[in-house]
């Protein structure tokens, strides 16, 4: 069964959970909420349990919190591990993707150049050690667990791509089993479709900031 996200029209808080569906072969289409009085109906409705995007229909349900639905899509896509220690590992390294990617949720809110480079001085250093360390120590296999690809991987993924477009490649360089992995989730078949399909939004601009906040506030 097909899923309806309802989200602005960028990448933000949906981003993970778009990975999520896609690579779970879970079919979706969007419908962005550009105007204030859409956020609200949906609001009044009852649709937005805590009063947040996004959320997704999905077999007669209100799906919200991004993490929770990307777990739960996850799993319908066997992505959480085969044992409840692959559960545990793939949970905790997801989390962590979390702590990274927040460095680069405020680009353009709070500023373009002023978040890049606070990533820069700060996440990109703390955490690119680690999921490189991570990386060699599952066998260098472009996995972070096992041999198959994971809802850790698909957090992972999202830092990356970002890193890549918004400070390029060359940053990636001090680490080359990050680099391996971005190619190994690149020659995946559902997410190189996501990843060059309608459905991956463009990065955040001054007319995509302007409309969110006209939505919210």
């Amino acid at each position: 069964m097909s899923a309806v996200l309802y989200y602005f029209d960028g990448r933000g808080k949906a981003e993970i959970v778009r990975l999520a569906m896609a690579a779970a072969n879970i079919p979706f289409t969007q419908e962005f909420v550009r105007e204030k009085k859409q956020f609200e109906t949906m609001r009044a409705e009852g649709k937005l349990l805590f009063g947040q995007l996004p959320m997704v229909e999905y077999e007669g349900h209100h799906l919200v919190q991004s993490g929770s639905m990307a777990r739960f899509f996850a799993e319908q896509g066997g992505l959480i591990g085969s044992n409840e220690e692959e559960k545990l590992k793939i949970d905790i390294l997801f989390e962590g993707t979390r702590d990274f990617n927040s460095a680069f949720m405020p680009y353009g809110f709070l500023g373009f150049k002023e978040v890049l480079d606070n990533a820069k001085a700060t996440a990109m250093p703390r955490y690119l050690p680690i999921y490189n360390f991570i990386l060699s120590r599952n066998g260098s296999n472009g996995y972070m667990v096992g041999s198959k690809l994971s809802l850790a991987d698909l957090g992972l993924l999202e830092v990356v791509l970002t890193i890549e477009e918004l400070l390029g490649e060359e940053e990636l360089k001090p680490y080359p089993e990050v680099q391996n992995f971005l190619k190994t989730m690149k020659s995946n078949e559902q997410i190189s479709k996501y990843l060059n399909s309608d459905l991956r939004r463009k990065k955040n601009d001054e007319k995509y900031v302007n409309e969110v906040k006209g939505v919210l506030y």
